[in-house]
């Protein structure tokens, strides 16, 4: 009997880099189990250790070298170059401490180590027009809206670039002679590019090999085609829903003949119009245990690893501003033994104890039927997952959680107003989400609460309340039952096509903008709403939500897409009680005073270089993470600075310069001469705004939302510590009653203390700029 071709499964990038993707190892077990050879490639988890290496980042200079030819940003080039030394000497230390658990309980270590990698990201970022790399979206040039710009990018080595590294790291995957199939899963819009990146270069190096793409995302825009589409270029086939039945079906019919129909697929009619074949459900007691064997388990950035694990699919509910139901056959789910088996088992082969539930929603009968059997177990595993909000979600039921070893509960919050509740047909009542949250609470469980902002017919005031529950829920987490490890997220309503409001917007008094024919695979759109906010105030009022807490408070845990900021990182820190790491560190509560005859010196770690054709100098101090820019005259100081030599006599300016470089941690600690500040106004003693700040109102609420471009720290004021900052922007003698305000704002880096007999002036012409975009 011939052998049988091999399959190659790829994930491509950009899904989820802290923790395997389940699709492709469920389809390599149905393979396998099928005796199909097979081999699955996370090609999103080797694309990012490739990216986070020194090797790499160091190779980014070429690319750096050709700015103009390739069009690059100058502003971002020199920045990278600023950081590049510093990420190429800690970028392979910084990936071993993320990935060592016992690290997460050093917060300096941590802190340090994901702001490597962060400014490892601002290098590539720097690499490529248009790219801003943040491991969530990874916007670059081309868009995933337009297949025509899709087509293109998969060409273009130079503004793709996935392109530029898939050359390297696809093509040795390829050489196999009895490769016969290569399957792509894409879930979402971030992996449409690198997906058909991936087809194209399969086309280019081995063009006898059938390319098939299926997953969620294909299922939703692939769906709605009716005629041949141009993505048929690259792709053979495409597979709409469940693939498990499907890939074992579509492998029989190519290599062996076989005649039974392949759920989903796509073919084409002798007309040439494009009909899709039925989809079947999979039937879950015969769903195999997913295979990850040929993952590196050690190519994600959470340590653990964390494994994906399901006990039902689809969702038995229909929201209103979900398309789940439309990409996923009708709702079933599993046995809980079988589900424990499975964890069980996973854990022994792995070694890994942590799991999150990939379910859509999580029932209460699955949570009391798989805590249940954990606990009846004693199995010794810890897991989180995602439900909602119910009378039932009690004491007893949150205390059999924690027992089972949950150790945290996503819950779709969506709003805290009935009214809007209902308009997004959620089914929730309000009068459950506190009891719950309490319950969960109580037994130790940590929550996380998604929020949709300004959904059609929503007010801004009942926004704000969502907010204000929010952060009330998260402070009595940390406060009252000792769990800091609650977070939330707060992000603008945004409107599917395939949703209920996409697909009757008249019911929901919408208009729906539709996009133009260059952007024919777009699935959300823009819309304009009869009643409520608007979708520009929606997206400020949720910035809003998510930012820091007023002046002088400690900020709970936020998701921002920030290295360390995962559901998987918070859930793994609250198994380990690791505490959560503090926030950027506080300016110095001190005034800046000179010592004669003590030259200061530049800090270890920090670099300068003057920038090409821009007239400035530009600073990276490692230790602190600023970046400050100064005009290029600064050069001769910063030379002085680096040999511990002083220029005399220093006048206003370099005063200026001095106390801003000592401000952001640009001096080592030996000269870095201070006194505390006092309890109270001495004489004397002043104020000025620290440079670098952007302020935004609130032309309603009077809050400020302040943004360093330094450090990247975010502030938000309110209107009477606003004011004061304003008072005090040019320089002043605060009073006792506002004593208390103006240290906290010193300790958050918005003033400067100083003394009048060494004054420094904020218009004395130094020429200080900050920029920051990768804080």
């Amino acid at each position: 009997m011939a052998r049988r071709p091999r399959t190659l499964l790829v994930n491509p990038p950009l899904w989820n880099v802290y923790a395997p993707h389940l699709a492709v190892p469920l389809l390599t077990a149905a393979l396998r189990d099928h005796g199909w050879p097979v081999t699955a490639f996370d090609l999103g988890a080797v694309h990012l250790r490739w990216m986070l290496t020194a090797q790499t980042v160091a190779g980014l200079r070429s690319r750096y070298d050709r700015a103009d030819e390739l069009g690059l940003d100058p502003a971002a080039v020199d920045e990278a170059r600023l950081l590049l030394p510093s990420v190429c000497d800690g970028v392979e230390a910084a990936w071993a401490t993320v990935h060592a658990p016992a690290r997460l309980r050093d917060h300096t270590a941590f802190t340090r180590a994901a702001r490597t990698l962060g400014n490892a990201l601002v290098c590539h970022s720097a690499a490529f027009a248009g790219f801003h790399c943040d491991l969530r979206s990874n916007r670059q040039h081309y868009s995933e809206r337009s297949s025509t710009s899709v087509l293109a990018a998969t060409r273009d080595r130079d503004r793709n670039p996935y392109r530029w590294a898939f050359e390297t790291l696809l093509p040795p995957r390829l050489t196999d002679p009895e490769l016969g199939l290569v399957g792509i899963s894409v879930s979402a819009d971030t992996q449409l590019i690198p997906a058909m990146t991936v087809a194209a270069l399969v086309r280019e190096h081995r063009p006898d090999l059938r390319i098939v793409m299926g997953g969620n995302y294909i299922t939703r825009i692939a769906g709605r085609w009716r005629d041949r589409h141009p993505f048929f270029d690259l792709v053979d086939d495409f597979i709409l829903y469940e693939g498990e039945d499907a890939i074992v079906a579509l492998c029989e019919n190519l290599f062996e003949g076989g005649t039974r129909p392949v759920p989903g697929r796509g073919s084409l009619t002798p007309d040439g119009r494009l009909r899709f074949a039925p989809a079947r459900d999979v039937d879950l007691a015969t769903l195999p245990t997913p295979d990850f064997d040929d993952y590196d388990l050690d190519s994600y950035l959470a340590p653990g690893p964390v494994l994906p694990v399901l006990a039902s699919r689809s969702c038995a509910w229909d929201c209103a501003f979900c398309s789940i139901p439309f990409a996923s056959n009708r709702y079933r789910h599993r046995d809980a033994a079988a589900v424990v088996d499975e964890m069980q088992y996973l854990a022994r082969r792995h070694g890994s104890t942590s799991f999150m539930f990939v379910d859509e929603i999580m029932t209460q009968r699955t949570l009391r039927e798989v805590g249940a059997e954990l606990v009846r177990r004693d199995a010794g595993l810890h897991w989180y997952g995602e439900t909602r909000f119910a009378a039932g979600l009690d004491d007893a039921l949150a205390a059999r959680l924690h027992a089972s070893g949950c150790r945290r509960l996503d819950l779709g919050l969506e709003s805290y107003n009935q009214r809007v509740l209902d308009l997004m047909r959620k089914g929730t009542r309000i009068e459950h989400i506190e009891p719950n949250i309490e319950a969960l609470l109580r037994a130790g469980v940590p929550v996380h609460l998604f929020c949709i902002t300004g959904f059609p017919g929503e007010r801004a005031e009942e926004a704000r309340r969502t907010a204000a529950f929010v952060e009330r829920t998260l402070s009595r987490s940390k406060e009252e039952f000792g769990l800091p490890y609650s977070t939330s997220v707060n992000g603008p309503f945004i409107l599917d096509l395939l949703s209920p409001v996409g697909e009757h917007p008249e019911r929901f008094g919408i208009t729906v903008l539709h996009p133009g024919p260059d952007e024919d695979v777009a699935l959300s759109v823009d819309y304009v709403a009869a009643s409520g906010l608007t979708g520009s105030e929606a997206a400020v009022l949720a910035a809003e939500a998510d930012a820091l807490p007023d002046t002088g408070r400690t900020a709970p845990l936020q998701h921002r897409g920030l290295i360390g900021e995962s559901e998987e990182y918070a859930f793994l820190r609250c198994v380990l009680d690791t505490g959560v790491p503090p926030g950027r560190p506080a300016a110095r509560p001190a005034v800046f005073t000179p010592a004669p005859g003590d030259p200061p010196r530049l800090a270890d770690g920090v670099t300068w270089r003057v920038s090409d054709g821009t007239g400035t100098v530009g600073l990276y101090a490692a230790g602190a993470d600023s970046i400050l820019r100064l005009p290029a005259r600064w050069a001769g100081l910063l030379s002085d600075l680096d040999k511990g030599v002083r220029s005399d006599p220093w006048d206003d300016d370099t005063r200026d310069v001095l106390c801003t470089l000592w401000t952001f941690g640009f001096l080592a600690d030996p000269h870095r001469h201070a006194t505390p500040l006092p309890a109270g106004p001495a004489p004397g003693l002043r104020v000025r705004a620290a440079p670098g700040w952007r302020e935004r109102v609130d032309p309603e609420t009077g809050r400020a939302r302040m943004t360093s471009l330094v450090t990247g720290r975010e502030v938000v004021l309110n209107v009477h510590a606003f004011l004061l900052w304003l008072d005090h922007a040019e320089g002043g003698q605060p009073t006792a009653a506002d004593w208390d305000a103006v240290t906290d704002m010193i300790r958050v880096e918005l003033l400067q203390a100083y003394r009048a007999e060494d004054p420094v002036t904020t218009e004395a012409g130094s020429g200080v700029e900050a920029g920051r975009d990768n804080a």
